[in-house]
Protein backbone atom coordinates (compact mmCIF):
# COMPACT_ATOMS: atom_id res chain seq x y z
CA UNK A 1 0.00 0.00 0.00
CA UNK A 2 1.25 3.42 -0.54
CA UNK A 3 0.40 4.58 2.84
CA UNK A 4 3.06 2.10 3.92
CA UNK A 5 5.77 4.30 2.78
CA UNK A 6 6.23 7.30 4.76
CA UNK A 7 9.83 8.92 4.42
CA UNK A 8 8.82 11.21 7.63
CA UNK A 9 9.58 10.61 11.09
CA UNK A 10 6.21 10.21 13.10
CA UNK A 11 7.02 12.03 16.43
CA UNK A 12 8.74 15.09 14.54
CA UNK A 13 5.53 17.06 15.25
CA UNK A 14 6.59 16.79 19.34
CA UNK A 15 9.76 18.55 18.79
CA UNK A 16 8.33 21.43 17.34
CA UNK A 17 10.93 24.07 18.20
CA UNK A 18 8.99 27.18 17.46
CA UNK A 19 7.70 27.43 21.22
CA UNK A 20 10.82 27.53 22.26
CA UNK A 21 11.74 30.94 21.37
CA UNK A 22 9.04 32.13 23.54
CA UNK A 23 9.35 29.92 26.73
CA UNK A 24 13.41 30.29 27.03
CA UNK A 25 14.16 33.91 25.50
CA UNK A 26 17.61 34.54 27.35
CA UNK A 27 18.55 31.04 27.63
CA UNK A 28 18.65 30.10 23.91
CA UNK A 29 21.39 29.01 21.79
CA UNK A 30 20.69 30.23 18.45
CA UNK A 31 22.76 28.10 16.41
CA UNK A 32 20.75 25.36 17.89
CA UNK A 33 17.71 26.68 17.67
CA UNK A 34 18.26 27.14 13.80
CA UNK A 35 19.05 24.04 13.10
CA UNK A 36 16.07 22.24 15.18
CA UNK A 37 13.61 24.95 13.06
CA UNK A 38 15.73 24.23 9.58
CA UNK A 39 14.85 19.78 10.60
CA UNK A 40 11.16 21.08 11.87
CA UNK A 41 10.97 22.86 8.10
CA UNK A 42 12.23 20.29 5.84
CA UNK A 43 9.79 17.71 7.29
CA UNK A 44 6.92 20.00 6.88
CA UNK A 45 7.68 20.46 3.43
CA UNK A 46 8.47 16.76 2.65
CA UNK A 47 4.79 16.42 4.64
CA UNK A 48 3.52 18.22 1.91
CA UNK A 49 5.19 16.77 -0.59
CA UNK A 50 4.17 13.64 0.48
CA UNK A 51 0.38 14.37 0.74
CA UNK A 52 0.60 15.56 -2.54
CA UNK A 53 2.04 12.79 -4.25
CA UNK A 54 0.01 9.94 -2.54
CA UNK A 55 -2.99 12.27 -3.61
CA UNK A 56 -2.05 10.84 -6.88
CA UNK A 57 -0.82 8.03 -6.34
CA UNK A 58 2.91 8.40 -6.12
CA UNK A 59 5.76 7.64 -3.28
CA UNK A 60 8.47 9.84 -2.93
CA UNK A 61 11.72 7.79 -3.81
CA UNK A 62 14.70 9.68 -1.96
CA UNK A 63 17.40 9.76 -4.61
CA UNK A 64 19.88 8.07 -2.30
CA UNK A 65 17.53 5.23 -3.57
CA UNK A 66 17.50 5.66 -7.66
CA UNK A 67 19.99 5.18 -10.35
CA UNK A 68 21.81 7.89 -11.60
CA UNK A 69 20.76 7.25 -15.32
CA UNK A 70 16.94 6.35 -14.02
CA UNK A 71 16.74 9.91 -12.36
CA UNK A 72 17.96 11.60 -14.80
CA UNK A 73 15.57 9.91 -17.11
CA UNK A 74 12.71 10.89 -14.69
CA UNK A 75 14.15 13.99 -13.61
CA UNK A 76 12.15 17.05 -15.51
CA UNK A 77 8.81 15.43 -14.40
CA UNK A 78 8.90 14.13 -11.42
CA UNK A 79 11.65 15.33 -9.08
CA UNK A 80 10.86 16.96 -6.01
CA UNK A 81 13.36 19.45 -4.48
CA UNK A 82 12.72 20.33 -1.17
CA UNK A 83 16.21 21.80 0.36
CA UNK A 84 19.01 19.90 -1.03
CA UNK A 85 17.58 16.76 -1.05
CA UNK A 86 15.65 15.27 -4.23
CA UNK A 87 13.19 13.09 -4.73
CA UNK A 88 11.27 11.59 -7.37
CA UNK A 89 7.47 10.81 -8.17
CA UNK A 90 6.94 6.73 -8.56
CA UNK A 91 4.29 4.66 -8.54
CA UNK A 92 5.01 1.44 -6.84
CA UNK A 93 4.96 -1.49 -9.62
CA UNK A 94 7.53 1.14 -11.39
CA UNK A 95 9.75 0.36 -8.77
CA UNK A 96 12.88 -2.16 -9.26
CA UNK A 97 13.92 -4.80 -6.80
CA UNK A 98 17.02 -2.47 -5.73
CA UNK A 99 14.78 0.36 -5.49
CA UNK A 100 12.66 -1.48 -3.25
CA UNK A 101 15.24 -2.89 -1.05
CA UNK A 102 17.26 0.37 -0.84
CA UNK A 103 13.91 1.82 -0.09
CA UNK A 104 12.86 -0.53 2.13
CA UNK A 105 16.25 -0.21 4.38
CA UNK A 106 16.17 4.00 3.87
CA UNK A 107 12.40 3.75 5.89
CA UNK A 108 14.04 1.11 8.00
CA UNK A 109 17.07 3.98 9.31
CA UNK A 110 14.75 6.88 9.61
CA UNK A 111 11.89 4.56 11.54
CA UNK A 112 14.18 2.88 13.90
CA UNK A 113 15.99 5.87 15.07
CA UNK A 114 13.25 7.03 15.87
CA UNK A 115 12.49 4.20 18.40
CA UNK A 116 16.06 4.43 19.53
CA UNK A 117 15.87 8.27 20.72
Amino acid sequence: MIEDYSLIPKEYRKKDPRSLLFLYPNSIIIVAYAKRMQLFAFYQALEVAEDLAKRQGFILLPWSCIHWQRAKNYGADRKVKIGRKSFYLMKLNELTKSEDMKLKKYLDEIHGSQKVS
